[in-house]
């Protein structure tokens, strides 16, 4: 998130002190991703030691996504962060409306910044198919959403549809995210109804699930000085077959985010896999539709953001449809599929 939470400076640090027992000397509010319900800092320590802190809404935040890193570490699944314990042994820290979860600071960039090698992206096929291979104990299993083949935000579109009419629209966000849906209503709603019809489809078929990152593009890869990689952000993580995760890197999310070399590459490293094809087309149409909902519910439903930030998110919107983007990528895996 590239706007501050409400919390200090001074409360930030106060809260490491008494839950992690640290003395921190600065705290420096890092302005990225594009999550609105999370914010990152870096606290620097007086003994020079650096942490990554993550703040999340406590509407936003769920257990899994502390506790399956933690879990998946435990059973030595390579390139996981893990989050540090508090003195009371607890993975966060709830106050004022936030979680709290401290990291060490890893000084790193995304594989989308910086690129994987050949060997890297093998390494990546590795950890995922040793991450999709991991059996959760009963107990994780009941608090890790399984898959209900409705897309993230599905009902923001259904809302959207009905004030899209309306003629009193006064925000300049909203006006010119009314004239783009208007221009593009068909394509909009081919997407929302292949992912339904699919969605439905996938339901009723018997395919196996396992545990999935769900976010897992090159934005959520990071490597660090001395090549090291990381992987990040488990805000998503549910069970759900396997292509959930694969279709970030069989054809990808955008078309600059992976070439077929690198899922070549990949594939190596993960192992031979059937591919249920629907299931892919699926996934695709489905993240189509949630960032359609998310960057939506932004501009219409979330009145406490800026002006520019509703701006970005029309933007974004808009973004969803260029060439070699999702939405392309969505209806070019409908060859064969007769949905």
């Amino acid at each position: 998130m590239r706007v501050q939470s409400n919390l200090t400076d001074v409360l930030i640090k106060e809260t490491l002190y008494n839950c992690y027992g640290l003395l921190i000397e600065a705290v420096a509010f890092l302005p990225i991703g594009n999550d609105s319900a999370t914010f990152v800092y870096q606290a620097v320590a007086v003994d020079g030691a650096s942490y990554f802190l993550k703040v999340r809404t406590l509407t936003g935040f769920g257990a899994p996504s502390i506790v399956i890193p933690r879990f998946l570490s435990e059973q030595r699944v390579p390139h996981i962060v893990t989050p540090m314990m508090t003195q009371n042994q607890a993975l966060w820290v709830e106050m004022d409306g936030f979680v709290l979860t401290l990291y060490p600071f890893i000084d790193a960039r995304t594989a989308t910044e910086v690129g994987l090698s050949d060997e890297q992206w093998g390494a990546l096929g590795t950890a995922l198919r040793q991450i999709h291979m991991s059996r959760l104990p009963t107990g994780l299993q009941q608090i890790v959403l399984r898959e209900p083949f409705v897309p993230s935000r599905r009902n923001v579109l259904t809302q959207l549809g009905q004030v899209m009419g309306q003629d009193d629209l006064v925000d300049p966000a909203q006006i010119a995210l009314r004239a783009f849906w208007q221009a593009r209503q068909d394509d909009i709603q081919l997407l929302i109804e292949r992912a339904d019809t699919l969605g439905a489809e996938l339901r009723q078929a018997p395919l196996p699930h396992v545990l999935c990152h769900a976010d897992i593009h090159t934005w959520n890869v990071l490597l660090d000085s001395k090549q090291q990689m990381w992987i990040v952000d488990w805000d998503e993580v549910i069970q759900a077959p396997k292509e959930r995760d694969l279709m970030f890197v069989i054809g990808g999310i955008a078309s600059n985010l992976v070439s077929a070399h690198q899922t070549t590459c990949f594939l190596q490293g993960y192992g031979e896999t059937d591919i249920n094809l629907r299931a892919l087309a699926y996934y695709r149409y489905a993240w189509a539709v949630q960032e359609m909902g998310a960057y939506a519910e932004d501009v219409f439903f979330s009145p406490q953001r800026s002006e520019q930030t509703h701006l970005d998110s029309v933007n974004a919107f808009i973004d969803v449809f260029a060439p070699g983007n999702i939405a392309a990528i969505a209806c070019a895996s409908n060859n064969g599929l007769h949905v």
